[in-house]
Formats: C-alpha cells, structure tokens, sequence
C-alpha cells in the first residue's frame, strides 16, 4: 500500500501540513489557525528540517507519491513540549485524514521506535489529554505518562534500554 521513506529537506513543506495535522484539536472545538505554526514552540519541530544532526524521521509514500503520513523527532531544548531530557529527541506524528484508522501511523511508530532505539535513550512525545485513539496507540508501544503539561496536554516518554534480566539466586 504504502513505502517508508526517510524524510528529507526536500519534504520540508508537506512536514509543515503534517505538523499542523498533529496538533489535534477535539471534534467539538474549532480547528486551531495555521497560524499558530509561527510560535516558535511548534515550529522547532519542523524549521530547517535536517540540519540537526540528530533529526530523525520517516513518511509514509504512497504508489502515486502522496504522502499519507509522517514521524520525526529532533532534540529539543527545555521549554519545549514534551522535554524528558538533553539526550531524547521529542516526537511528532500525523497522518492525513483521508488515512487515519488504516495503519499507517502504526507502521510508521514501528518503523520509528526501530531506528531510534539504535541511535538514542528514548523519544517522548506530547499528545492532547482527549485524543483517546492516539493515547492508545502510544500505550500499545509502551509510552509512559510522566507529567502533565502547563498546557494541559499529557507528556509521555518511551524508553528503548532492554529489560533487565532478573537476578537467579
């Protein structure tokens, strides 16, 4: 149905839409202005997409070379979204309207958690207190709550350290 690709600089416009999709706002609330891609909060997640060393994301191309959705994460400083700490990168992930509820944004976490667990501790993310299916997800994939944020919205962590095997006596 669909490759995963790397995002690259060339992709810099569709990350802005697909950053915009990923600040979910409920059903019953008016859509947030585009606008708000200005505040320079949101837009760390997107500006200059891969002069950061440490960007890491991918999309979800279909036959016709649509994109149906987007993971990516960069480093962060403290006063952003989801901070854990200096080494986790903070996540952001959308997936166009027309292709949520089909899997992708599950094989694109997939993919993802893959490729980080090898280059870093762990990835946080931030996600609305009410996206009930998004929280869910991030829970199948073993994200963890670990603060609530001045905004409101849940701060959740996943580590990619192995398990500890326990000790035989």
């Amino acid at each position: 149905m669909f490759a995963i690709e790397p995002i690259t600089a060339k992709d810099q416009e569709i990350l802005w839409s697909m950053l915009y999709e990923a600040l979910w706002d409920p059903p019953n609330s008016p859509r947030r202005p585009r606008a708000c891609l200005a505040d320079p909060i949101i837009a760390a997640y997107a500006e200059s997409w891969g002069t950061h060393t440490t960007d890491l994301g991918f999309k979800a191309v279909l036959s016709d070379g649509a994109v149906a959705g987007m993971v990516w994460s960069r480093l962060l400083l403290e006063d952003s979204g989801a901070f854990f700490n200096a080494k986790t990168p903070q996540l952001g992930i959308a997936v166009s309207p027309m292709f949520q509820n089909c899997g992708v944004g599950r094989q694109l976490i997939r993919h993802y958690l893959d490729v980080a667990a090898t280059q870093f501790p762990g990835v946080s993310l931030s996600v609305h207190p009410q996206n009930w299916i998004a929280i869910q997800l991030y829970k199948r994939f073993k994200f963890k709550q670990f603060a609530i944020g001045k905004t409101g919205y849940l701060k959740m962590y996943r580590d990619f350290l192995p398990p500890v095997a326990p000790k035989l006596i």
